[in-house]
Order: structure tokens, then sequence, then C-alpha cells
């Protein structure tokens, strides 16, 4: 999930296009952080095909309770108060950005070897 939340923090307000959130996205708080950063919408497929569509409701029901806990009253009050936009030294926030995808070492990938698809060898 780094990349898309650094990349919808550094985009949100400088485009007028609305900004998709995919990729890592289980939980409520990492929608909440994606809102933040200025995303749109998120995309939860993964996690609705791992939990089952239940799981939206949950989805809703935590993040409805993160909103209330922290006093936001709409996810429209949320969405990029995080950004670029919103930060009070821009050059900062996209050096940190930089800094931070140069020093953090790449995710270790799965090493198990990949079954062929619909049992072909």
């Amino acid at each position: 999930m780094r990349l898309p939340l650094r990349w919808i923090a550094i985009l949100y307000g400088k485009t007028q296009a609305d900004l998709a959130a995919t990729s890592g996205v289980h939980h409520a708080i990492d929608i909440v952080k994606l809102l933040m950063a200025g995303a749109s919408v998120t995309m939860v497929c993964s996690a609705l095909l791992r939990q089952g569509i239940s799981y939206l409701s949950k989805l809703e029901h935590d993040l409805a309770a993160w909103l209330e806990a922290h006093d936001y009253e709409s996810v429209s009050q949320l969405q990029g108060c995080m950004s670029q936009l919103n930060c009070s030294d821009p050059s900062a926030f996209e050096r940190a950005q930089y800094v931070r995808a140069v020093s953090t070492p790449p995710s270790r990938r799965q090493t198990a070897p990949r079954k062929p698809p619909f049992g072909t060898s």
C-alpha cells in the first residue's frame, strides 16, 4: 500500500481526476490512510474475496467508528488532509517521500514455486 499512498498524497489537488487506491487495502485503517492522502475511493476486492461480501459491513462499521472517535463528520472532511497540498512545507514533504523510497528495502517476495494455472503443466 506504500506506493499508492505516496503517489496519491503527492498528486492530490494537482489533477482534476479522482484518485482510486488499490493494492493492500484490507482493513478500515487502510481506507482511512488512503482517504487522508487524497483518494476518492479505495478498492477492497481482495479483502472481500478472502473474507466474504459480509466483510464490507465490518469495514463500513469500523470506518464510521474511526471517524466518530476522531471527530470527523464525513469522509469528505477527511479526504486529502494529509496530502502534500495540505502540508506546510510541500518541498520537505516531497523530499521525505523520496528519502523514504530510496532508504526502504524492497519487500521480500514469496519464494514458493507458483502453481501452473488451471491444472496445466
